[in-house]
């Protein structure tokens, strides 16, 4: 389990979900600091977070002290150190990207293709509903429209998946 707050927010491995870990490559190093293999080997892993508030985290998890792991590039963003950086979701997909992960559309919904025309609904809802929403775009780091659209495409699928079931 790793924890751990940054900004005030809380980042938790047992309470978040993994939607993937890939192996982490790099170099052991021996007691004296020198790199004892020639070529990269496995030295950890790299495990990409959903926190149910919609927030992605990034978990590196190696022993520094041992082994000198290759960054996980993250956009603009080039991530050296174990342990958990909080990403915006369009730098959780860029990571996911970078790794070549199969799995984009199952983790992230389906995306806009070039072309795709958008639509607008008009949804009146309770004021502390409202607050709440906002509240939680805010704490995820995204727009109100953004996380909107992520709860009902996931509502969708959720419900598509129990049809199928």
């Amino acid at each position: 389990m790793v924890k751990q707050v940054i900004d005030g927010k809380a980042y938790n491995t047992d309470t978040a979900r993994c939607l993937v870990t890939v192996d982490l490559v790099g170099y052991r190093i021996d007691e004296r600091g020198r790199f004892v293999t020639d070529s990269p080997t496995k030295v950890g892993t790299s495990s990409l977070y959903e926190t149910r508030g919609g927030a992605y985290f990034l978990v590196r998890d190696y022993d520094p002290e041992g082994a000198h792991a290759n960054p996980d590039m993250v956009g603009q963003l080039t991530v050296n150190h174990p342990g958990v950086t909080p990403l915006r979701r369009k730098e959780a997909l860029a990571w996911a990207v970078s790794r070549d992960i199969g799995k984009i559309e199952e983790m992230f919904g389906k995306g806009a293709e070039a072309g795709d025309q958008t639509g607008a609904i008009l949804l009146r809802v309770p004021q502390t509903l409202k607050l709440a929403i906002e509240k939680s775009a805010a704490v995820a780091g995204v727009s109100t429209n953004t996380w909107l659209m992520r709860c009902v495409e996931r509502a969708i699928a959720s419900e598509r998946d129990e049809r199928q079931s």
